[in-house]
């Protein structure tokens, strides 16, 4: 009887197995929404920067084809540069 019991793993033995396992499940998770948070802020940038192009071949205006180059150079290129980070 003492050789079965002495085979099995202890209660406390499980429970850091237990939390090890989550702690790695739940680092896993918090990488995946950081990376999927910086990817839709990026499509969000972009999708932007494509209506005020559209906007501003319209009707070309300095004015509109200006706030599309300040929106690029200012949104849409620093996410560019955030997202090839990860």
């Amino acid at each position: 009887m003492a050789s079965i019991a002495a085979g099995l793993p202890s209660r406390e033995g499980e429970f850091q197995h237990r939390s090890a396992w989550k702690a790695g499940v739940m680092g896993a998770l918090n990488l995946l929404a950081v990376v999927l948070a910086i990817r839709l802020t990026l499509l969000v940038a972009v999708a932007g920067a494509i209506y005020l192009t559209i906007v501003a071949a319209n009707a070309p205006d300095p004015y509109r084809l200006g706030a599309v180059g300040i929106y690029t150079l200012l949104v849409v290129g620093p996410m560019v540069w955030l997202a090839s980070r990860k």
